[in-house]
């Protein structure tokens, strides 16, 4: 059974270099749960919305940024009438798609 989630974390012992293709690998990562999100929940929207260092905010100050942890965030909203609407042309197709396959 798959787990439920809110946050992932990962801590390593020292500082290390984050290699280019890794945080491609960790955006399409958190890009799949996104888009498995919403096909769970037509009626909403979720994607990455901003990845770089993390900001750390203070009152009433512009937030401060720690280079030394890689944050991804991540935003969900109520979907659109015509974001709903473009989801089921697409899932209709889909479903198109595995009724032709198996004629």
């Amino acid at each position: 059974m798959p787990i439920k989630i809110q946050k992932i974390e990962i801590e390593f012992p020292f500082l290390v270099e984050l290699p280019p293709r890794c945080t491609e690998f960790l955006a399409t990562a958190v890009n799949l749960i996104c888009k498995k999100y919403e096909a769970e929940n037509p009626d909403r929207v979720m994607w990455p919305a901003g990845h770089g260092s993390k900001p750390i905010w203070r009152e009433p100050e512009e937030p401060e940024f720690d280079d030394s942890i890689y944050h991804i965030s991540v935003a969900e909203r109520e979907a659109h009438p015509k974001e709903r609407e473009r989801k089921q042309d697409a899932h209709n197709i889909s479903q198109n798609n595995k009724t032709t396959k198996k004629s």
